[in-house]
């Protein structure tokens, strides 16, 4: 059986939570992320929603990269 699907009064806290996450991508991901955008119904002022930070990142290539350890 499949879980319900839960639609949310729109929250003042979706900015803020989008917000504290995307600087946290940012801090990690640096350069790499071009762009980092709060997408979806959340990022939509007033409009009820899933609870679900929805978040696109727009990156110059997908090509892999080194990580430092």
């Amino acid at each position: 059986m499949m879980d319900p699907i839960i639609v949310a009064p729109y929250s003042d806290e979706w900015p803020k939570l989008f917000s504290e996450l995307g600087r946290n991508l940012r801090f990690n991901l640096g350069e790499i992320a071009l762009r980092i955008d709060h997408i979806g119904s959340t990022s939509i002022p007033g409009l009820a929603a899933k609870p679900v930070i929805d978040v696109q990142i727009s990156v110059d290539s997908f090509e892999p990269f080194d990580v430092i350890k």
